[in-house]
């Protein structure tokens, strides 16, 4: 089975290195690029194949434009990390799962980036 293809955008740096970090304790995760914005994603997807984008909430308003990648690349899962919230809320979007944490925030990550891309919570 292939690694599950990570796509980081809009994230500040120390967040990204954070998730990289993450991801890449982990050998079914690969991280397979940073990008800053909508436009970006939608040329790295066309080229990575990317399962899922990574996604910063700074601001509420730029998630509508990533909803659209989700129309154009259907298997693609988006997960939704909330910097401003305390506890680093994860929301995941895939049209059928939802992810509820009951661990720490790491394996919450780990949790929903596989549920984003279709695969088992199970490490």
């Amino acid at each position: 089975m292939s690694p599950i293809r990570v796509l980081v955008v809009g994230m500040v740096a120390l967040d990204g290195d954070i998730v990289e970090r993450i991801t890449g304790e982990r050998q079914d995760m690969t991280v397979v690029g940073r990008v800053d914005g909508p436009a970006q994603a939608s040329r790295t997807l066309a080229t990575s194949g990317a399962d899922v984008l990574l996604v910063s909430a700074s601001e509420p308003g730029p998630l509508c434009a990533y909803l659209d990648l989700m129309w154009s690349h259907p298997r693609l899962g988006m997960v939704v990390v909330d910097p401003h919230d305390e506890r680093g809320v994860l929301r995941e979007f895939r049209c059928v799962a939802r992810v509820a944490g009951t661990g720490r925030w790491s394996e919450n990550l780990v949790g929903a980036i596989r549920a984003a891309a279709g695969e088992s919570n199970v490490d």
